[in-house]
């Protein structure tokens, strides 16, 4: 029986992509370079960390990936306030899981500093019962360890864990660690490959419909 449910953040619990990808193309702009959607898709799932490499070597920049992490990050950190929502049927979804005393986890690819802004700026400060963000793991999605320190964290097997994913690196981690997983995918990752989630949805209202399926 699921006695937990992890959520994602960038994609699930809020429409975060586009603001991810005008940071992205604004830092690449200043070197001549524009962000192209095949691109795009290669970072989503990653540690942001990640993404710098990436686009370094795929755009063969003069910085190192430290340099553009930080140029993206506080561009990305200064556009977020009063425009961050929650996504569609995340605040019902949330309202029935405490109705029925399930506990709730954040696992993110997210940095500390940036979570803690999201959290801030949705007003759910406090509202979860653990969180694991980029720094706490030396391997990111698609390795299962953010999903397993959360369990850890949790007090509970993976087995009684309900993951809430959007995109392919998320699902694969949450499989890997032997946890349950819905993909609930957006506009960016629907035309990905999520056949390796337990079942896929339109919308967290669809996952919190069938939650008596899901946690039984």
């Amino acid at each position: 029986m699921i006695r937990a449910v992890m959520f994602d953040l960038d994609g699930l619990m809020i429409d975060s992509e586009p603001l991810q990808k005008q940071a992205w193309q604004a830092t690449l702009r200043c070197y001549g370079r524009e962000m192209d959607e095949a691109t795009f898709a290669r970072l989503i799932g990653l540690r942001i960390s990640e993404d710098a490499g990436v686009l370094r070597d795929r755009f063969n920049l003069p910085v190192t990936a430290e340099v553009l992490l930080h140029q993206r990050t506080e561009r990305f950190l200064a556009s977020l306030p009063g425009r961050l929502e929650a996504m569609p049927g995340l605040r019902e979804l949330w309202a029935d899981l405490r109705a029925r005393g399930l506990k709730r986890a954040l696992v993110t690819s997210g940095e500390r500093r940036y979570v803690a802004l999201v959290m801030c700026e949705l007003n759910l400060d406090g509202a979860f019962d653990a969180m694991v963000v980029a720094e706490d793991v030396t391997r990111g999605k698609p390795a299962p360890d953010v999903y397993l320190l959360a369990a850890e964290r949790l007090g509970l097997p993976p087995a009684q864990c309900l993951v809430l994913e959007d995109a392919p690196n998320g699902v694969a981690a949450a499989k890997a660690a032997g946890m349950i997983c819905v993909a609930v995918p957006n506009e960016y990752t629907r035309a990905l490959d999520l056949s390796a989630a337990d079942a896929v949805m339109p919308s967290l209202l669809a996952v919190r419909d069938n939650l008596d399926v899901l946690i039984r």
